[in-house]
């Protein structure tokens, strides 16, 4: 329960509501009979609270909007929360007035008493003295009043700047989403230069099968070539013949010998390239095996494509 009561160092003749306020919603007939009391302690004549409480609330620049649809139907849930800071706003004003209240009548019933006291004694002098001391604290007062008014209004100002300044700038949920998009372009140019590279592996792939396509039939050329010098030195060996055959046969077989030794160098070269070609994939799936460790670390997972060249790239190493 709430109670309307006000703190302990008020003076005696501070008022307490005979009511309480339950906690979360009040009925229609506890808000209004609040807000009776509240204009009461303002000393603000009331005779119909929907038209009289506007009035009031715009002549002390109230910061809470109230419009009359929540006076007229307090009690519904819509309008609680403007008559709750409305309330809250109220008693806050009745605290402070009680409390100039309090501190004026203080000092102005011993200001009376002395000036009243120097006045039957006849002594002007004193009195004026007393008047000017008076005067002299209440302008002190006033002045001290004055610039805590306006170091309010400058907090006040600089408040609403930076709260401009929140409402003018990005939010937190705009900036995440914004990282959010290009964390997400990223990836798509990620994905991309995987497809790209994906592409190229298979390219080269069908290349080095056909280069070992080419090969492995040079090989056999090769073997049916010596197959075919075998033989034929086999022939020239069980035959009889001249010094002119000889040398066409000598001429012959060098020619072999050097398409033999062209085969070879050939055969060489094209194992070179295969090696140097299997060097190159080796070195491109390193290349893809860090860039996938790298999407992981940014939490988009495996690259599309990158499980399916590793089975190949191994096959191609074996």
């Amino acid at each position: 329960m709430l109670s309307l009561t006000v703190p302990t160092n008020s003076p005696p003749s501070a008022p307490s509501t005979p009511f309480s306020l339950p906690i979360p919603l009040l009925s229609a007939k506890d808000i209004t009979e609040t807000l009776k009391f509240l204009i009461s302690q303002l000393d603000f004549p009331s005779t119909k609270l929907e038209d009289d409480l506007p009035i009031l609330l715009k002549h002390l620049n109230c910061p809470i909007k109230l419009n009359k649809s929540a006076l007229k139907a307090p009690g519904t849930p819509h309008a609680w929360p403007s008559l709750l800071g409305v309330m809250h706003w109220l008693v806050q004003i009745a605290l402070y007035n009680d409390h100039l209240v309090s501190h004026c009548f203080d000092n102005t019933f011993v200001y009376a008493l002395d000036s009243y006291l120097h006045y039957i004694r006849g002594d002007d002098d004193e009195m004026e003295a007393v008047d000017r001391e008076f005067m002299g604290k209440l302008e002190r007062e006033r002045d001290a009043v004055a610039e805590g008014v306006k170091t309010l209004e400058k907090e006040v100002a600089e408040s609403e700047g930076r709260l401009e300044e929140l409402r003018s700038g990005p939010s937190a949920k705009e900036a995440v989403e914004k990282e959010r998009g290009v964390l997400e372009e990223d990836v798509k140019k990620f994905h991309a230069i995987m497809a790209e590279i994906s592409g190229r592996i298979a390219s080269v792939e069908n290349i080095l099968e056909e280069k070992e396509k080419e090969l492995e039939v040079k090989v056999k050329e090769n073997n049916k070539i010596c197959e075919e010098n075998e033989e034929l030195k086999k022939r020239v060996e069980l035959q009889m013949f001249n010094a002119r055959g000889a040398e066409r046969m000598k001429r012959e077989l060098q020619a072999v010998e050097r398409d033999i030794v062209d085969a070879e160098v050939a055969r060489n070269g094209w194992k070179e390239k295969s090696w140097d070609l299997d060097t190159m994939i080796g070195h491109k799936f390193k290349e893809l095996e860090a860039l996938s460790i790298e999407c992981v670390g940014l939490g988009l997972g495996h690259p599309h494509g990158l499980e399916s060249t590793q089975p190949k790239t191994t096959a191609l190493n074996y």
